[in-house]
C-alpha cells in the first residue's frame, strides 16, 4: 500500500545494494543491463520475485544470478521500497523491495544479464541509469531508508513525479 492505494498488477521485484570499501572510499556494485527491459542502462543487481519466493530469497538468488556473487541472508537489510508507476504502460509498473548487504562472497563476474561495476555514490554514472535514480540511489547509498513512489512521464523514461516517506 502506497499513497493510498495498491496496485495488485504491478511486478513484484527484489534490489540489492551491496556497499563495500574500495580504494578507501564506499562504493556500490552497479550493473549495465545486457538484454531486456532498458538493455544497456545501469542499474542495481536484481529481478523478479518467483511465486512462493519471499523478496530475501529473490534478492539473494537474482543478485548471484547477476553478479556470480553470493549473500548470506542475514546479510541483507531492508532499506527502501521503490515503486515505479508507468501510466502509459501500466503493465510495466514495479514495486522493488531494496536490500542494502556489506558482505559477499565468490567471483564477481559478467554474466547474461549484467556486466558489474563499481561506482563512488559520489560520482555516480547518471547519464547511462534511468532519469529517477539520482532522486533515490544517493539516498539509499547514504543510509536512507524509505518508501519512494516513482511515477513516470508518457515517455516512460521521465520521471512525471516522485514522493519520499521515510521510515521512522
Amino acid at each position: 500500500m502506497v499513497a493510498g492505494h495498491q496496485v495488485r498488477s504491478a511486478k513484484q521485484v527484489a534490489l540489492v545494494a551491496l556497499l563495500q570499501e574500495r580504494e578507501g572510499r564506499l562504493h556500490v556494485l552497479l550493473g549495465r543491463k545486457r538484454r531486456g527491459f532498458g538493455k544497456g542502462n545501469i542499474v542495481l543487481p536484481g529481478g523478479k520475485i518467483e511465486q512462493g519466493e519471499s523478496a530475501r530469497q529473490a534478492a539473494i538468488r537474482e543478485f548471484s544470478e547477476e553478479t556470480g556473487l553470493l549473500l548470506a541472508p542475514e546479510e541483507l537489510e531492508p532499506a527502501a521500497q521503490v515503486n515505479f508507476r508507468f501510466p502509459a504502460q501500466p503493465a510495466a509498473d514495479m514495486e522493488c523491495a531494496t536490500f542494502i548487504a556489506r558482505k559477499a562472497s565468490g567471483q564477481l563476474h559478467i554474466t547474461e544479464e549484467l556486466e558489474p561495476l563499481w561506482a563512488d555514490p559520489a560520482a555516480l554514472p547518471l547519464e547511462q541509469m534511468w532519469q529517477d535514480s539520482p532522486l533515490w540511489l544517493p539516498q539509499l547509498v547514504a543510509g536512507g531508508k524509505f518508501t519512494v513512489e516513482i511515477v513516470l512521464a508518457q515517455d516512460n523514461t521521465s520521471v512525471q513525479s516522485i514522493s519520499f516517506e521515510n521510515w521512522d
